[in-house]
């Protein structure tokens, strides 16, 4: 994934963002963070109606903290049948890049199955992202987000019109995303990503 789609979803979210969005793109979560690993999340993705996408059954996604040349760094990398690769590396005062990173691969696989503009659903998922709350008080909390529910174009969006971003963390440790996942409708059918925190403090 190439690092200026990641940061397309950094630049700023509309001036009425709600509660879930200072919360979880805070900038800055994870700068106090000692170096070497810090999270690392299972991912799975299974997407019959997306051409040329790979099903992915026991990928990880990985998060470290290193010292660069220009400061310290977050490197976020996926390791797929025991191959890791880079994915992209931020400034530690940065948003949290595992929400980055499933933002855009929603984005990117929505394109591709759609033919929709990756430019226009990004948008409306900032949009819904800035304009959720926090929900009522759980332990973990869980928000689920549903971009195009009310969008105009929904029509042409076949399955993905009923996309449903749903969120899973612990309001006092924001940076450690427990759960992350959408999810069109169809078990076997439909599209299907999901990271599930296994290791971090």
């Amino acid at each position: 994934m190439k690092l200026p789609l990641l940061l397309a979803l950094m630049l700023p979210l509309p001036a009425a963002a709600g509660q879930l969005s200072d919360l979880l793109m805070a900038p800055g979560l994870f700068e106090d963070a000692g170096d070497g690993p810090l999270l690392a999340y299972a991912e799975a993705r299974s997407a019959p109606e997306v051409a040329g996408l790979e099903p992915l059954d026991d990928g990880r996604l990985l998060l470290a903290m290193a010292e660069g040349p220009d400061g310290r760094k977050l490197e976020l990398a996926q390791d797929v049948d025991g191959t890791e690769r880079p994915v992209s590396s931020f400034s530690a005062g940065t948003a949290n890049p595992v929400l980055l990173y499933f933002l855009e691969a929603t984005v990117r696989d929505m394109s591709a199955a759609t033919g929709g503009s990756p430019f226009y659903i990004r948008n409306r998922m900032r949009e819904a992202l800035a304009a959720a709350d926090l929900g009522p008080e759980a332990d973990p909390r869980e928000v689920v987000l549903h971009p195009f529910e009310a969008d105009r174009n929904r029509a042409r969006m076949g399955a993905f019109g009923d996309l449903a971003l749903r969120l899973r963390f612990d309001a006092d440790e924001p940076a450690r995303l427990l759960e992350l996942s959408a999810d069109t409708a169809g078990d076997a059918g439909g599209y299907h990503h999901r990271l599930t925190l296994t290791e971090g403090d």
